[in-house]
């Protein structure tokens, strides 16, 4: 899963990237911070598909280079509409059907 979600990151894919989690999930990114912005708390799929949506469309939220480092981990650099900052996404629980449940981007 942690290969879907990343791929959706790099390719702009909102729908794909919400895809990969479960109905009421939790999503918590630390990152935006890095660059003075707040940092992002997001609950539920529809919620996630949308903000991404923003995010995305704005062309506010961009990852490069991104490495896999386990089935539950990667890291890449990633920019909020500011400079890069180096972070780590972590798939810390998935549901019954494989989809995550919870994850956090923080930075690495």
């Amino acid at each position: 899963m942690i290969e879907k979600a990343v791929k959706a990151l790099i390719e702009k894919d909102y729908l794909g990237f919400a895809s990969c989690f479960s109905e009421d999930c939790v999503f918590f990114d630390y990152c935006p911070s890095q660059n003075g912005k707040p940092n992002s708390y997001i609950y539920g799929s529809a919620c996630m598909e949308l903000y991404y949506r923003k995010m995305f469309v704005g062309e506010i939220f961009e990852v490069a280079e991104p490495v896999i480092e386990s089935d539950k981990s990667a890291n890449f650099f990633c920019s909020y509409a500011g400079p890069y900052v180096y972070a780590r996404l972590s798939i810390e629980k998935f549901d019954e059907n494989g989809l995550i449940e919870k994850a956090i981007v923080h930075p690495a």
